[in-house]
């Protein structure tokens, strides 16, 4: 059916001490973004932590660029509310955008019906999908329906609304009915983001709105993200990690965040 701790310091290196420094690092981040700014001293009273220990967790978490050092303390970076223009975006991360359809195209049905998304990645996936592939694609990417309407024997069935220059897709207003009626056995998604505290993050509300409607009408959800966007956050929720069954992924990906979306049970594949 559709989806509808406290750290301590230690001076030991085990694997153990790892995860503990991974997850304090996670619980670093969601404080500042929640506070605008936090000091070394409160987040070390809050983590019971010694002062130097927050101090290289801040040095690190700046050089990842996943919140901005400032004296004393950290500042939370300015989310990115942009979305560029699709043109732009689909040469950046061109290589490891193909690696991940690469990886991506043996979970494709040999039947059945697919929702694929818009952005780059997932029309990545698209250009994957065989001549004569027996599938049944709902979509809202104009690129992804006139590559398969042209060159395969798919059935393409394309969400109506006012088209999104900088998407190349539509926003899907005027599919509010096929939206409560349809459903997908696999949806292929994107995400500006993709972190375990933080979720799935879009760059604006209505994106963020239509992303979970997308991923309520199917059975499986697979999200398609390339290694800059995991570990990350964007501006408006979509929903927890949770939602997601699978996440393919470039090995840029850092360890840490991978086995953080592993230990809360989301499958993810490193495309080489």
């Amino acid at each position: 059916m559709p989806k509808g701790m406290r750290a301590k310091d230690t001076n030991n290196a085990s694997c153990h001490d790892g995860l503990l420094a991974a997850d304090r690092r996670r619980r670093i981040v969601a404080y500042v973004r929640r506070h605008g700014a936090a000091s070394v001293a409160q987040l070390a009273d809050w983590l019971s932590v010694a002062p130097n220990t927050i101090r290289r967790d801040l040095d690190m978490l700046a050089s990842d660029r996943k919140l901005t050092r400032s004296h004393g303390g950290a500042v939370a970076n300015e989310p990115d509310y942009t979305r560029l223009p699709y043109e732009t975006v689909s040469h950046v991360h061109a290589e490891e955008k193909a690696r991940i359809a690469e990886a991506a195209a043996p979970l494709l049905p040999e039947s059945g019906s697919v929702f694929l998304a818009d952005g780059t990645t997932v029309l990545a996936l698209a250009m994957q999908i065989p001549a004569d592939a027996r599938i049944r694609v709902v979509t809202n990417s104009l690129k992804v329906a006139s590559r398969l309407a042209s060159d395969t024997s798919v059935a393409v069935e394309l969400l109506g609304g006012r088209v999104r220059p900088e998407l190349l897709a539509t926003d899907c207003t005027l599919a509010t009915q096929a939206l409560e009626m349809l459903f997908w056995d696999i949806a292929f998604i994107g995400a500006a983001a993709i972190d375990v505290s933080f979720g799935i993050t879009e760059r604006d509300a209505v994106e963020a709105e239509r992303q979970r409607k997308f991923i309520n009408r199917a059975t499986r959800v697979i999200a398609l993200c390339d290694s800059s966007k995991i570990g990350k956050c964007s501006y408006a929720l979509v929903g927890p990690v949770s939602l997601l069954d699978t996440v393919v992924t470039d090995s840029g990906a850092s360890p840490e965040d991978v086995r953080a979306l592993r230990d809360a049970g989301v499958e993810v594949l490193i495309a080489d």
